[in-house]
């Protein structure tokens, strides 16, 4: 269970109800709730971490301001990510500059590491190498991989957020697959993948709230 989930006994839905009704603590709960999936799509997109953080605040804040419009024909949890990869996109189209993008073609992974080699690393080592593996990758792919394989979406859950079709997205998480190594992914294989930790998540949750309850 997410230590950072206040009351997981509450639903997304409850918990939208409850701020439609006027009880703007409760978006608390959805901020905890969704810290993490939210930090590694803006990994996955902007790469600093500075940087997803300011997507994320600008996320809750558009989504709290615009929670009366949230269709229940998607999960909550698609249309929050939908907003965030529109932050994403928004701070990109803002910020990159043209020496950043050649930067961002140019990354390449690591050359494959012999399997003896792999055995001697460490778990903390494994987990590092495989995430920049990922950091690596271009953006398409970095995303799908991260929204399915990291963030654990379907297919389905992922078109809806990127706005693209399953089969893209089972032909773009394939590709990715094969870029990365499968030396690193066998050896990091299951472990928690760009952790937001404590110290990051309650700042952000302070600061998105005190600007929601202030409003």
């Amino acid at each position: 269970m997410d230590t950072n989930d206040l009351h997981p006994e509450i639903s997304d839905l409850q918990a939208v109800d409850e701020v439609n009704r006027g009880n703007r603590e409760m978006f608390e709960v959805l901020v905890r709730r969704y810290n993490r999936q939210l930090f590694r799509v803006g990994l996955s997109y902007l790469r600093q971490h500075e940087q997803a953080e300011d997507a994320m605040q600008n996320t809750y804040l558009k989504a709290f301001v615009h929670l009366g419009n949230f269709q229940r024909t998607a999960s909550f949890s698609t249309w929050l990510t939908r907003i965030m990869i529109n932050e994403c996109l928004m701070l990109l189209r803002r910020r990159r500059s043209a020496r950043e993008e050649a930067l961002l073609e140019a990354a390449k992974i690591p050359d494959t590491i012999a399997p003896e080699g792999a055995a001697r690393l460490s778990l903390k080592e494994m987990k590092i190498l495989l995430e920049n593996a990922i950091s690596a990758l271009p953006r398409n792919l970095r995303t799908v991989y991260v929204l399915r394989e990291v963030q654990h979406l379907t297919t389905d859950e992922a078109a809806a957020c990127l706005g693209v079709s399953p089969g893209s997205i089972k032909v773009t998480l394939h590709r990715a697959r094969e870029r990365l190594k499968a030396t690193l992914l066998g050896s990091a294989a299951g472990l928690e993948l760009f952790p937001y930790r404590a110290e990051f998540c309650d700042p952000l949750t302070a600061r998105v709230m005190s600007a929601i309850l202030r409003g």
